[in-house]
Order: C-alpha cells, then structure tokens, then sequence
C-alpha cells in the first residue's frame, strides 16, 4: 500500500551536520528521504555549530545555547509541523527530549532513542526519564537489546532502525584479501582506538605488509599519533575526519574493516562497511550482536580483547573461502536498513501520531 507522504508535516529535531557523529548523519538523512517522499520537513538542529568552533569559552556557553536555540527555533517553526521526531541519546544527549516536551505541546511527539549507554542513564535516571517519556506519542529504539533495556524499566517502545543509502556505497565482493584495514569512528576513549594500533602491531607480526587507515578527528588524534610514535608502527595512517564523498572510496579501498568500540547500539558504519562488501571485525559491545551475527555476517570478539581480534583478521588473510562467504553476506545484511525498508514503519508511526489532526499555519 502506498504513502501519501505530503499529508504530513514533521519537524525532525536533533544534530545535523558538520557535526560529527551517526546521529547527525541520520538526522540529515531522514530529512532528506521524508523531504524527497513528499513529505514537509522542517529541521530543528540542537547543534550550535559556531560556539562549538569558538574554543573553550564556546564550548562552555554551549549547553545554554543549545537549549535557548531549540527553544527558539521551535516556537518558531511549530505553526508548520505536526509531529515532532526528536533524536535523542543518554546524558546531556537526553536534553532534546525534555525541551520537545517543553515546548511541543499540542503537537504529535516521536522520540528515536540513539547510543549505546541506555542501560547506565536509565538505571541512574529513570525517575526522570520514565514520566517525560510517556509524554510521547511513540518511542523507537534501534535494536532488541536496547528495546529490552527500556522494557525493564516499563517504558514501551517500537523497534525501528536507523536509515543507510547502501546505494551510495560501492559494492566489491571480497575474495582473497589484502591486509588493509580501515577502521572509522571518533577518536574517542569509547572507541578504544589504542586497541586498533595494537592489534595492527600484533598483525605485522605474522604479515608484515598490513596497514591501518584510521578514519575520524577527536580528543585522542595527537595522543594516538605519539603512541604510533613510541612503538614505531609503520603502515598506519590517520586519515583524520572525513568528508561525506570521501567516505565511499575509504571503503573501496580497504579489504577488512575492524570496530574496536566499548559502548555501541547500532552504528552505521558497520552498516555502511557491510555495503561495501567489506568483512568485519568488531567487539561485540553492545547491540552490535543485533546487526553483526558471529561466523555469518562478521565475526566478534569480547571488548577489549585484542588477542581474538587478531586472530580474526589473520583467519580471514589465511580463508579467502570465509572472506568470501562474508563478504556476500554482508549486502544482505546491510539491505536491511535501506529507506524501503524502514519507511512503511515510520510511516506507521507518523500517521498514528498524527491522526487527530494539527491545524498548520500558512506560512513557508
């Protein structure tokens, strides 16, 4: 059955890019496909990117901002909206979802939860996070691990993952491998970089010629570089942050792609390295088992072990039979997240929310 998408106006409230980060990624995409569906968007960016830039006076006025800027930007935009999705994640992540509270009223409010340390906030601040949530029309949680953590703390919730344009990766079918590994997120203490370089280290020992290009800017960029430094890694690049078209070929490039982060739900770049044709290598932190299943669409290890995951990336240099089982499987795989495939849900939720009616103003 069809969607008639321009029956509905929706604000969609979270980061958008240059941001950096999978939930301004998926922001900017869902406005974009809504928008291209029919759809009336409007965008409420909880971003502030020029005090972001503005060093650390910036940085320290920027959580004021953030909530005066939503807030304006809100009351501002609501006479052209009738369903607020707010993206949101835990801690300071969670601010977007009190604010479209606040200031949503009489609007239809749906709340994508994002990140992976839902199980600590919840068990920390759930006092709080329970009554503002049921104050939503409709909650969404990306996997089952993360839909199982909001059940136990009564809150009910719908699964619906996030949006990947598997069409803008390049599909290549890997066979036998070459050691070239990419690895891309922040550089950030969750992601455990550290962990990437002494698996690559471990790695030279056996095949000497394998490289790591490291993808993302962060906190940690020049501490991993005196590190590279100290242990006199060679074959290591840090590529730093990314460009949009850039990231496709970043892929292409590589033949193993390797995930090293502690805390995690459902990272797109996961989904984006299964597009690619890529074989994974990651931790199993967090939801990742929801999208990676061990031996089929990837293989896992525990977090922080860099034993097993080297071994991993050495058994797929030694199997191309195995690379090349996984690497098909991983079109598959990624095909799950296509807009196809995640909007007749949305929609399901959108027009639920909204079918008592919100009278719009007629203005641009």
């Amino acid at each position: 059955m069809s969607t008639d998408w321009s029956q509905l106006h929706i604000a969609v409230l979270g980061p958008f890019p240059p941001r950096p980060g999978g939930v301004s990624v998926q922001c900017a995409l869902l406005a974009e496909h809504l928008q291209a569906a029919g759809a009336g968007v409007v965008r409420i960016n909880s971003d502030v990117p020029r005090l972001r830039r503005a060093g650390r006076a910036g940085r320290l006025l920027l959580p004021i901002a953030q909530v005066g800027s939503l807030l304006w930007q809100m009351f501002r935009s609501r006479g052209r909206w009738q369903v607020l999705h707010v993206h949101a994640a835990s801690w300071w992540g969670f601010m977007p979802v009190v604010v479209g509270w606040l200031a949503g009223r009489g609007r239809r409010r749906v709340l994508s939860y994002h990140g992976g340390e839902a199980a600590a906030f919840l068990r920390r601040y759930h006092w709080l996070v329970r009554p503002l949530l049921r104050r939503y029309h409709a909650v969404l949680t990306l996997t089952p691990t993360q839909d199982a953590i909001f059940a136990r703390y009564g809150i009910k919730a719908l699964i619906v993952p996030n949006i990947v344009p598997v069409e803008r990766f390049h599909f290549r079918h890997r066979h036998r491998l070459a050691p070239r590994i990419l690895w891309l997120r922040q550089l950030e203490a969750r992601y455990r970089p550290h962990d990437a370089l002494e698996v690559l280290r471990r790695v030279q020992t056996h095949v000497p010629s394998a490289t790591l290009t490291m993808v993302g800017g962060g906190q940690l960029q020049a501490e991993l570089a005196q590190y590279i430094h100290r242990l006199k890694l060679s074959g290591v690049r840090l590529y730093g942050p990314a460009q949009p078209h850039e990231i496709s070929r970043l892929y292409d490039e590589a033949d193993i792609f390797l995930n090293t982060s502690a805390i995690d739900n459902l990272p797109l770049t996961l989904i984006e390295a299964s597009a690619s044709g890529l074989p994974i290598v990651s931790t199993r932190a967090g939801a990742i088992p929801d999208l990676i299943t061990d031996g089929r669409d990837g293989l896992l290890a525990p977090v922080g072990d860099v034993e097993q995951l080297t071994h991993h990336i050495l058994t797929l240099l030694q199997q191309p039979e195995l690379a090349q089982r996984l690497s098909a499987a991983a079109a598959a795989n990624a095909a799950r997240f296509t807009w196809s495939r995640v909007a007749p849900q949305l929609a399901q939720v959108y027009f639920q929310a909204a079918k008592a009616p919100v009278p719009l103003e007629n203005t641009p």
